[in-house]
């Protein structure tokens, strides 16, 4: 694995994500048009974060105040900001609100990143951007991390899309997102980005010395080009700091390059899964030996626990190679399953796990081979996947995409219902439909397996007839 072993981290899990913009700063700044740079009469996105920045009026932005001032955009102003000047700079806590990422667009051009947000070990100018598209954001120097946003501070994304993003030096990581501490995606989708030079690691978004908590959002189609570049999606660094990912999908991650383990995700702490589809993620190059096992679903060096979540085709061409690895080999980290699909659904697939599921913690699971051993598999054995009858991954409803359970799947009304019912599940899938539903329609509702929860098949045609469930 491509993280520093650290010590085993505990099975703690302590979350709290706003779902809400921050509270209201103490200015407001009203951007005016979409031209960047200064123009007379008009407030910039330009000018408007360097008002926030130095709380004096800047052109016709009004002047930012002490405190997190937020910059807002007028009624009527959309479309695309096209940089022309270089990355916007931030030096000050700052909310930035944008209209929504189909509304709004700031293109890079690739001539530079788009953010660049200042902060240290003592001083912290946490930023939220939101109702955005970010794009066109690259670094070409070698050790220039961030392809679209470098934070050096607190990071909150909202309801955007970060996409088309890129490094191209060495040791330049986070081809989309360079995060230096806790991070905070939601309601997001991190799509397409990339990193080219050795040493590139994180695809999609790296965080170095922080914990990410990502909800109801997407990490799916980043790569690494260069060797010893690991992470195609998302890489959480340091080992004392865990991941967490509710209600989200990783998906369609890659690594090219040789030594690049974790094609979705690498963390050097716990990883945490919980209603989440991790899925089709691939790495390419030769990534054995090193005393390391690659995962090309994820690496991970302390402990992994998945809830309610399904892990389906993620392969590695590396001797060895598996889905879910503890990375060191042998590794003191534990994989925990509950109410989870582990699945391959090719016959020249990688196997699922570099070690058993812990028994004693884990329950109610369907794995497609014994590598993840059989105590905790409903049976006692793997199950053929066909039986699971999976969608491929596709748009089911709610926010992100998942693989949807067809009729006489076995994973239909087969969960621990204790589970589905408990915190952090809450009787909800990934799409935020309610569980238990009656799946099989054998008039008993039950909590399925996986992050999908199938419907009544009787809710609307009860008997061939379309009447009120």
């Amino acid at each position: 694995m491509l993280i520093s072993s650290c010590r085993r981290r505990s099975l703690v899990l302590a979350l709290a994500v706003a779902l809400a913009p921050p509270v209201a700063g103490a200015a407001t700044i009203t951007v005016t048009t979409t031209t960047d740079g200064s123009v007379p009469g008009e407030c910039t996105l330009r000018d408007a974060t360097i008002a926030a920045n130095t709380n004096t009026a800047t052109a016709a932005c009004s002047a930012g105040d002490v405190g997190n001032d937020d910059i807002v955009f007028a009624p009527g102003v959309s479309g695309t900001i096209a940089l022309t000047g270089g990355q916007m700079a931030i030096s000050d806590k700052v909310t930035v609100i944008g209209p929504g990422a189909d509304a709004l667009t700031i293109d890079a051009q690739g001539q530079s990143r788009i953010f660049d947000i200042a902060g240290d070990q003592t001083t912290s100018y946490e930023t939220t951007l939101s109702g955005m598209t970010l794009t066109g954001g690259r670094t070409t120097a070698d050790g220039e991390n961030g392809g679209a946003v470098r934070s050096l501070s607190a990071f909150h994304l909202v309801d955007s899309i970060v996409t088309g993003n890129s490094t191209a030096g060495q040791n330049s990581v986070g081809g989309g997102l360079f995060m230096a501490t806790t991070t905070d995606l939601t309601r997001s989708r991190i799509t397409s980005n990339w990193t080219e030079g050795y040493g590139g690691l994180a695809g999609g978004v790296m965080v170095a010395f922080g914990s990410a908590n990502v909800v109801d959002s997407t990490i799916a189609d980043n790569w690494t080009e260069g060797s010893t570049s690991g992470g195609g999606g998302i890489v959480v660094f340091w080992g004392w700091f865990d991941a967490t990912f509710i209600n989200s999908t990783i998906s369609g991650n890659e690594t090219w390059g040789d030594s690049s383990q974790a094609a979705g995700l690498a963390a050097g702490g716990s990883a945490f899964l919980i209603n989440s589809t991790v899925s089709g993620n691939h790495t390419l190059g030769n990534n054995a030996g090193g005393g390391f096992i690659d995962g090309a679903a994820m690496s991970v060096t302390g402990n992994v626990t998945l809830t309610n979540s399904t892990v389906v085709d993620n392969t590695s061409l590396s001797a060895g190679g598996v889905a879910i690895a503890i990375g060191a080999n042998p590794g003191t980290g534990i994989i925990t399953a509950t109410n989870s699909l582990i699945v391959s659904t090719t016959a020249q697939a990688s196997a699922l796990c570099s070690k058993p599921l812990d028994a004693a913690a884990s329950t109610h699971d369907f794995a497609t081979d014994a590598s993840c051993g059989t105590d905790a598999l409903i049976g006692g054995a793997p199950i053929a996947a066909h039986a699971l009858a999976l969608t491929p991954l596709s748009d089911n409803g709610g926010p992100t995409q998942t693989h949807a359970l067809l009729s006489g799947s076995a994973a239909i009304d087969a969960g621990d219902e204790g589970a589905c019912a408990a915190a952090p599940v809450d009787n909800l899938d990934q799409r935020g439909q309610p569980r238990p539903q009656d799946g099989d329609a054998d008039g008993n509702a039950a909590c399925d397996v996986g992050a999908y929860e199938a419907s009544d098949p009787d809710r609307i045609f009860r008997d061939g007839f379309d009447v009120p469930a």
